[in-house]
């Protein structure tokens, strides 16, 4: 577990510096930042969520864990959903609107594809052990 959360928080930190990077070379700084810190706020506060939830049914039933894969990951779907409405209904600004959601989506996908890297990853080793 602490391999994944090490890995979430160094992407999400890349990730959010690479969005602040080209909000100072291209984009407009003050229209990116909100964008960023939510999307990067979000993306912490799931990856902890998930990893502490995955701790305790690794430990408590392991045979639950693809259970768990599938729920965390609608959980944190219905989750991203809720926050993109909740930030079309603050804001007004049709461009700063479309600028969060392509932040949020971005950060949301390769975060979506570390995750099911990594657990499929761990699955595997699993697997493997009970082989042997």
């Amino acid at each position: 577990m602490n391999t994944y959360l090490r890995q979430s928080i160094c992407l999400t930190a890349g990730l959010s510096l690479l969005a602040l990077l080209y909000a100072n070379l291209w984009g407009d700084k003050e229209l990116m930042t909100m964008p960023i810190v939510v999307s990067a706020v979000f993306q912490l506060v799931t990856c902890i969520a998930y990893g502490m939830v995955w701790r305790k049914v690794a430990s408590s039933s392991p045979g639950s864990l693809p259970t768990l894969y599938l729920a965390a990951s609608a959980i944190r779907m219905f989750a991203a959903i809720a926050t993109v409405v909740i930030f079309l209904f603050l804001v007004d600004n049709k461009t700063a609107i479309t600028t969060f959601v392509i932040t949020f989506l971005t950060f949301y996908f390769v975060m979506l594809i570390h995750d099911t890297w990594y657990f499929v990853k761990v699955e595997k080793k699993i697997q493997q052990e009970n082989i042997n």
